[in-house]
């Protein structure tokens, strides 16, 4: 029996139906999801990566949520060119938000190859569609909310509005992240930016649900909410 064959048998047994029931709803995936927890699915993954992490990158048949996530979880811990390399693969079977949010922290090489890693982000991200330009956007929010890159990535999202409630929700996630970092430029750009109503709507009720942002600057932002 081959690493897949064995980690399906695995995934089925550690199933929890009202698990899989509750997480298909939220996780609005295509594919059959089991209904295995992420810690679960994660300790999976670091043992497959250590026993023959090459024989399931090649068997793995994508057909359910978790084997899936267990792909980009092992990849997460690859070197950049290996993980360059087997990404695209990752993000074409990709089909809910969770295969993105859950994966891209685990990402081992971004933070020694910060520049290179930005870089493929500048050349592949304004082209992007779908859960592939979400992975863009939470690898901007995860990785580059630095005092070196904080211009670059609000000049940067609204050639990502519009494309998609999965993507214009990660832009108003992200902005509430930017706006704890670095209040003063992210307020600056709320004023200022052209993003769309609903974009620019969710970001600021982000930013309100946060409890590390003042009420007074919470007052200031309903100012800017767009009225219908």
């Amino acid at each position: 029996m081959t690493i897949y064959s064995q980690t399906v048998e695995k995934l089925k047994l550690l199933s929890e139906p009202s698990y899989a029931e509750f997480s298909s709803k939220i996780a609005n995936s295509k594919k059959t999801l089991l209904g295995v927890r992420i810690p679960m699915l994660k300790r999976l993954a670091l043992d497959i990566y250590t026993k023959d992490c090459e024989g399931y990158l090649s068997e793995c048949k994508f057909e359910y949520f978790e084997d899936t996530m267990i792909y980009g979880l092992i990849i997460s811990r690859l070197g950049l060119d290996e993980f360059l390399r087997y990404l695209p693969i990752y993000l074409a079977h990709a089909d809910s938000w969770s295969h993105i949010d859950s994966f891209v922290p685990s990402i081992k090489c971004i933070k020694a190859n910060g520049d290179v890693f930005l870089k493929l982000i500048d050349n592949n991200a304004k082209s992007a569609t779908g859960f592939t330009l979400r992975f863009y956007i939470v690898c901007l929010m995860d990785y580059y909310l630095t005092n070196e890159h904080i211009d670059y990535v609000l000049s940067s999202l609204e050639h990502f509005d519009g494309k998609g409630y999965y993507n214009d929700m990660a832009i108003a996630w992200l902005i509430s992240v930017a706006f704890v970092k670095f209040r003063d430029k992210t307020f600056k750009f709320i004023k200022n930016c052209k993003l769309s109503d609903f974009t620019l709507n969710k970001s600021i009720s982000k930013i309100k649900d946060s409890f590390r942002v003042s009420r007074e600057d919470k007052v200031l932002l309903q100012n800017y909410i767009r009225k219908k």
